[in-house]
């Protein structure tokens, strides 16, 4: 008994299907990563974590460095009636985007990378302790660290901002591309990696998931359909395989 009293609180995805992957959901106040290439569902399946949140009674937030947050907004609201706008307007959801002074600089002058990494995560560290959300959603980080070349300092900058998440007591899902590698190394630093897909078998294009690890959790170690509808995502019982 006393075992199942210290097992840490879990984490609904909102995502039908995968927390019965991951045996029960995301572990509560951690860093989990979320890769693929483009085309995959990884801003979908963030996105439907962040709104599953929001019908749970939860503060939640989303970071956009790449993008304004109206198009995410849009895209969300038309393809599956998410109501951003709506969560925006009652506090339910608060999104930073690349409109904040921080990643405007960014994206007009030649910022040394490394400071601006600093700058970043001082940046999430202010965002969360003002709105203090039980959920965060990241979208695109890989795109901050292609600039810089030495591994240890892409390992010692994520550590620090996982850090700053794991602090802050929300539980975080972060979508990472595949370009170059760089993956890896977030992926190592994060408290669980999923793995999205999309691949030509026979004359079909499928969308495919697993979970790479999570720790301290069970998890299930086949490949699973990875399918979206009206509703969003969901994952399948079966293998993307014969």
């Amino acid at each position: 008994m006393d075992a199942i009293k210290n097992r840490p609180a879990r984490v609904k995805s909102g995502i039908s299907g995968f927390d019965e992957l991951v045996d029960g959901g995301f572990h509560h106040g951690t860093v989990n990563t979320l890769t693929g290439p483009s085309g995959t569902g990884k801003t979908v399946f963030a996105s439907q974590f962040i709104y599953h949140g929001t019908k749970l009674g939860e503060k939640c937030m989303i970071i956009t460095p790449s993008e304004s947050s109206d198009q995410l907004k849009r895209e969300m609201n038309a393809s599956f009636g998410w109501d951003f706008f709506r969560l925006e307007q009652e506090a339910m959801l608060s999104i930073v985007d690349v409109t904040d002074p921080v990643l405007r600089l960014q994206k007009s002058i030649d910022v040394d990378p490394v400071e601006f990494l600093i700058n970043f995560r001082k940046l999430v560290e202010r965002k969360l302790q003002e709105l203090k959300p039980a959920r965060l959603f990241i979208d695109d980080l890989m795109a901050f660290f292609m600039a810089i070349e030495e591994p240890f300092k892409i390992r010692s900058l994520a550590d620090d901002l996982f850090g700053i998440i794991r602090s802050s007591n929300t539980t975080a899902v972060i979508t990472l591309g595949t370009a170059f590698g760089l993956n890896q190394i977030l992926e190592y630093g994060a408290d669980s990696a999923t793995v999205l897909n999309r691949e030509r078998i026979g004359n079909v294009l499928i969308r495919s998931i697993y979970i790479m690890k999570m720790r301290g959790s069970k998890i299930s170690n086949s490949i699973r359909l990875l399918d979206i509808s009206d509703d969003g995502l969901f994952v399948s019982s079966l293998s993307p395989y014969p």
